[in-house]
């Protein structure tokens, strides 16, 4: 299995071309984890390709060095900040790419983007989507309980577990508990229930 392709400094390859490539990466047997592609004219147009293939097939790619890519600018880089953290939604944060985490050795990555790919060094998939969340949702002061409710119940005990691991956890399963009423009343009850005593039959 190819786990590292260099196409350094390939500019005879045109921009159909890296469509082409960047099409067959959406393919999920593709196991590459490393791909240099600097100094090959890349542009903005091709990141938004780029940009899909990591969508569809985050789960191996580590490494992509854009380095000596010029006419890259601060739209082609959004389209890469946007899969390593979709912050439309918490269900969005958690579907996003936390595996890239390296674009070669540059200095013209923007501050935003290049704090993603810190970000998903720090640890395992479900510790980085965790906070992820926890960051660009729960935080300074923002309490939108209806992320939670919303969210698939696949996923929702993750989000109940995580929040105990942290003082912005413990706010976001308080403020989560009082939103629905009904469940703590129903616990109530429930527990009222167990330790009632129960008559003896005569």
């Amino acid at each position: 299995t190819v786990k590292m392709l260099d196409l350094s400094y390939n500019k005879q390859i045109p921009a159909a071309g890296w469509r082409s490539f960047f099409a067959c990466l959406e393919h999920p047997n593709v196991a590459l984890e490393e791909v240099s592609l600097r100094g090959n004219n890349v542009t903005d147009e091709e990141m938004t390709h780029l940009s899909r293939a990591l969508r569809a097939n985050n789960g191996t790619m580590e490494s992509i060095d854009l380095g000596d890519n010029s006419s890259l600018t601060s739209v082609g880089w959004a389209h890469i900040s946007r899969v390593l953290c979709d912050k439309s939604s918490a269900m969005a944060v958690y579907s996003s790419n936390h595996t890239l985490s390296s674009l070669g050795d540059q200095d013209d990555i923007p501050a935003d983007l290049d704090d993603l790919l810190q970000l998903n060094q720090t640890g395992s998939k479900k510790d980085v989507s965790r906070e992820k969340i926890l960051r660009y949702h729960f935080q300074d002061g923002k309490t939108n309980i209806q992320e939670l409710i919303d969210m698939n119940s696949n996923i929702l005990h993750h989000a109940i577990s995580w929040s105990c691991t942290n003082v912005t956890g413990h706010t976001l399963l308080y403020n989560f508990l009082r939103s629905l009423p009904s469940l703590v009343a129903s616990v109530n009850i429930i527990a009222n229930t167990s330790g009632a005593k129960r008559k003896r039959l005569s």
